[in-house]
C-alpha cells in the first residue's frame, strides 16, 4: 500500500496536471457516448479536466 502511494506521488510530481485531468477527460468522454443524455451530463464533466490542464 506504502509502495503504491509512493508511485503515485512520484507519477503525479513528474507529470503535472494531465495526470489529475486524465481521469475527468475519460469520464466525460465515457458519459458522452450514452445517447441522449451523454452530452449535456458529460460536457461539464470533461470542462473539468480543462480547466485542470
Amino acid at each position: 500500500m506504502t509502495r503504491m502511494f509512493l508511485l503515485a506521488s512520484m507519477l503525479l510530481a513528474l507529470a503535472g496536471c494531465g495526470v489529475v485531468a486524465f481521469p475527468f477527460r475519460v469520464t466525460g468522454d465515457a458519459i458522452q457516448a450514452v445517447p441522449v443524455v451523454g452530452k449535456p451530463l458529460g460536457t461539464p464533466v470533461h470542462a473539468v479536466g480543462d480547466v485542470i490542464d
